[in-house]
């Protein structure tokens, strides 16, 4: 399948608005500068030390000389809020308000979470948004801070997602294939697996580690995390199973024939040829007794289904055909026709492209469930209480505004999309 790569760049006074807004510096700390990481002395690790150490006070994590911060502290918003109602159900499940509030926080704080957790070990490249290997950060930070409805309306359809993936999972019996599971879990806990899919000894501890995280800076449950990776499994498993009742549109992959082919004067001709082929003798042999010696030498030729100068008739007995197959006797304008099939030129499939196809039918199956009203209800109201929190400076102080590089001379090409997040892990939508 062909792609469009295209680029798009952000103002420099509007992203570093949002990183400001984002990391809600005290009004009353120095002026954070843009540091220019290329005319930088400082080794990153000295500088990581300096970021540790002398982090700015913020509404989240305070001042630590250790990647241990002081507890987050989810200050309260939309006191008028009602937690228990209902903003959608997937057959018979509900999904509350602050289900979906408590993953609108998670989906925001695991990115920043994960990049805090690389830096001292790769250094603050990780927030050079210069590099291009840095677009979904940028983007990231667009959206949350001039589209945050997008990113809720992002998580409220990848939250009915994971519940039409649990539900058609248990609907078919399906076992949990644990190997998938786990891949999908150490993804979020930073851990590898080891040989056979195994558990290395640091498991529990990281685990630990990120459930507490997790609870203390979203809200986020457990249960509720450990369901939405479930749902990232199963989805997997899923998708190898409906993708394989996709259907190509043009199941007829021939696209050319190698024959060997002669016209004759009479029908009586051509019928002796044939007979002649059909005791074993070879085909050439066979021409030059009847006085035909091959065009420009060549031993064959191609037939495709667009050849000109051929009846409809004679290629479509040649593609109706089987290797090896003799063509004939078939009248034509010019003489009665006579050919052997040598072999068929295959116009498969890019492996590639199959599986584009299969993951395209299955992502359309998915959505037809989440827009059948008999399958999924949405209601609204939600959109007035989706979460501003946690920002990046209250995931780690690692995160603060002058540890952002912002491109030098960034503008906005004429037509160019505006840098949007792309969809939040499995939805469709």
């Amino acid at each position: 399948m062909l792609s469009k790569n295209s680029r798009w760049y952000v103002p420099a006074t509007l992203l570093l608005f949002a990183i400001f807004l984002m990391v809600a510096c005290d009004s009353e700390q120095r002026p954070a500068p843009i540091v220019n990481r290329p005319q930088q002395e400082a080794t990153d690790q000295a500088y990581t030390a300096e970021a540790l150490t002398n982090a700015p006070p913020t509404e989240g994590p305070g001042p630590t000389p250790t990647l241990t911060s002081t507890p987050f502290q989810m200050p309260t918003q939309f006191p008028d809020a009602e937690p228990g109602a209902v903003i959608a159900e997937v057959g018979n499940r509900e999904i509350t308000l602050e289900e979906y509030q408590a993953r609108v926080r998670y989906e925001r704080w695991l990115p920043f979470y994960s990049i805090a957790r690389d830096i001292p070990e790769l250094g603050f490249k990780l927030l050079d948004l210069t590099r291009p290997e840095n677009s979904q950060l940028q983007a990231l930070l667009y959206t949350l801070n001039s589209d945050p409805v997008l990113f809720g309306e992002q998580v409220y359809n990848a939250m009915l997602t994971d519940q039409v993936i649990l539900r058609e999972a248990g609907r078919m019996d399906l076992e949990l294939e644990q190997t998938i599971f786990d891949g999908r879990l150490a993804a979020r806990i930073d851990v590898t697996l080891g040989e056979g899919g195994a558990r290395p000894p640091e498991w529990d501890e990281a685990y630990n580690t990120f459930i507490g995280d997790m609870e203390q800076q979203t809200g986020m449950t457990e249960e509720q995390f450990l369901n939405h990776i479930r749902a990232l499994a199963f989805y997997v498993q899923l998708s190898e199973i409906i993708g394989q009742e996709a259907e190509f549109e043009n199941t007829d992959i021939i696209t050319a024939a190698q024959v060997q082919d002669v016209l004759l004067d009479s029908r009586d001709d051509a019928q002796a040829f044939i007979d002649r082929l059909e005791s074993g003798q070879e085909f050439f042999a066979v021409a030059r007794d009847f006085g035909f010696t091959p065009e420009g030498g060549e031993a064959s030729r191609e037939i495709a289904r667009d050849t000109e100068g051929l009846p409809d008739g004679v290629k479509e007995a040649v593609f109706d055909a089987e290797e090896g197959d003799i063509i004939g006797p078939l009248p034509t304008a010019g003489g009665w026709y006579v050919g052997k099939v040598i072999s068929f030129r295959l116009d498969l499939p890019q492996p590639a492209d199959v599986e584009a196809l299969r993951n395209e039918y299955f992502r359309n199956w998915i959505v037809e469930r989440l827009d059948d009203p008999d399958y999924t209800t949405e209601f609204e109201g939600w959109r007035d209480f989706i979460p501003a929190f946690p920002l990046p400076a209250d995931v780690s102080p690692l995160l603060r505004t002058e540890n952002f590089v912002i491109p030098d001379d960034p503008f906005v090409e004429e037509g160019e999309p505006t840098p949007t997040t792309e969809p939040l892990d499995n939805s469709p939508r």
